[in-house]
């Protein structure tokens, strides 16, 4: 607007300018000089007056454009502040997600380890009444003992991922990850619930094979799962019933099945049997307490495994889990390796 303004008034000026020089030319045709000198003294006032209007619009339009170079610098510092804030909020919104998930694992390793220490000691109160009978043999006192031991290296392992949890800051406790025998876990988790079984009048049977390969996995988190659905399948089980460990491999994964001959569950049941916190139809039959994690637990395990888990069960005939572990025959190449190296050398 300034700009325009400048331009009309020089064009005002040029036409003042103009008009001076058309009275000049007029003065030589007119006589009366007094009114021509007061012509032309009335146009340079004129001028002045324009000369002085024009400066001072001048003026104001390079103050107004000082302001308006003020404001640009102001406005991209605004802009710049603005992009600031933005990314700083992003980045909060990100550490609040990430904080909520760190929250959401920890409460679930929490539940985990909480839940599995329930089974181990367990384990521990039926040995001890074992000892108190007064007809065992020694061999029968040795493997109590052994499950006593067991059961008790159980429970320390998982009071130390409740420590190890509790002071973790950025993430949750990973995989700990070893060549490990399925065949002695499967053992361990038998001579826990062995005692649970038999106070049942349960029939606990391992039938894991010895030929079995050794596989990388987390040893504890995998005998957590594996006893889980045979302290389950005893803790639903009904007296004279069987409850089995069945394993087998090929070259791609190696799998276990726990079956018993129970009372099965529904369809509806199946449905949602692994989430989080569902308490299923079927009861147990022991008046045992029951929370709804076991499984939502087995199938967290087995997914960080990068396994399967599959259930079939019917109501009246049973329920079969089979967990899928993926598996690289190259641990039983080097495990013969080492007989070939043992036998010969």
């Amino acid at each position: 607007m300034p700009n325009i303004v400048i331009i009309i008034i020089s064009i005002l000026l040029l036409v003042a300018v103009i008009q001076i020089i058309v009275l000049k030319k007029k003065l030589s045709g007119l006589s009366d000089a007094g009114d021509l000198s007061n012509k032309l003294k009335e146009a340079e006032e004129k001028i002045i007056k324009l000369k002085k209007g024009y400066n001072n619009i001048k003026e104001q339009n390079d103050f107004l454009k000082s302001k308006n170079r003020e404001l640009n610098r102001k406005m991209k510092d605004l802009e710049e502040a603005n992009i600031e804030l933005l990314e700083k909020k992003e980045s909060l919104l990100n550490s609040k997600e990430k904080l909520e998930l760190l929250h959401k694992q920890k409460e679930d390793l929490f539940a985990m380890a909480i839940h599995d220490i329930k089974n181990p000691v367990s384990a521990i109160k039926g040995y001890l009444d074992l000892l108190n009978s007064y007809d065992l043999t020694a061999q029968e006192q040795q493997q109590i003992m052994n499950g006593l031991m067991a059961s008790s290296d159980r429970i320390v392992r998982l009071a130390q991922e409740i420590a190890e949890t509790v002071v973790l800051k950025d993430n949750v406790p990973k995989l700990k990850r070893k060549v490990t025998s399925i065949k002695d876990i499967i053992d361990s988790v038998c001579r826990q619930n062995i005692t649970y079984a038999e106070r049942k009048k349960i029939k606990l049977v391992n039938k894991s094979s010895h030929d079995l390969p050794k596989i990388e996995i987390d040893p504890d988190k995998i005998e957590e799962a594996i006893d889980n659905l045979v302290n389950n399948g005893i803790k639903y089980g009904t007296e004279g019933t069987t409850v089995q460990i069945i394993t087998f491999f090929n070259s791609e994964k190696i799998s276990i099945e726990i079956t018993d001959d129970g009372r099965g569950m529904s369809s509806e049941d199946l449905n949602k049997i692994f989430e989080k916190g569902q308490l299923l139809s079927t009861e147990p039959t022991g008046d045992e307490t029951r929370s709804g994690l076991g499984l939502w637990i087995v199938k967290n395990i087995i997914d960080e495994h990068n396994g399967e888990i599959k259930v079939d069960s019917k109501l009246g005939v049973g329920t079969t889990f089979t967990i899928m572990l993926p598996y690289s025959d190259k641990y039983s190449l080097n495990r013969l390796g080492e007989e070939f190296h043992n036998n010969y050398y």
